[in-house]
């Protein structure tokens, strides 16, 4: 049995993986019902309203991304997650790096993720 570490870990891989296949479905196959992005007009998405979202994100096919999550803090049926984004143009070459915090609740046999915020790394 993986530990919830692990678990989220590998949600995280398979979130990456999606958002790089443009795969919008399985992206939201690890939200919940209702999503905060902090960082958006509105925060408060519903479930299509996220969906929504990553479907304008993704239908550009200019970015692609890795995350690397350096933090992860399990406690009871919520996890808070702390790492590092790394955007890449098409060709490859560096876009942008961000820091994340997102938080991940327990909801039956499964996580999903709730909440989440990033910032541009500065010089």
């Amino acid at each position: 049995m993986m530990s919830d570490d692990s678990v989220i870990r590998e949600l995280t891989r398979e979130l990456v993986s999606a958002f790089n296949d443009a795969d919008v479905d399985r992206m939201m196959a690890l939200h919940a019902a209702r999503y905060v992005d902090v960082n958006l007009p509105q925060p408060v998405q519903t479930h299509s309203e996220r969906a929504e979202y990553y479907r304008s994100v993704v239908s550009k096919r200019d970015l692609r991304i890795e995350v690397v999550p350096d933090e992860i803090i399990v406690d009871g049926g919520h996890a808070i997650v702390r790492g590092t984004i790394h955007l890449f143009k098409v060709d490859g070459s560096p876009a942008r790096e961000l820091r994340y915090v997102e938080l991940w609740e327990k909801q039956g046999a499964g996580w999903k993720s709730i909440w989440g915020i990033d910032a541009a790394v500065h010089d």
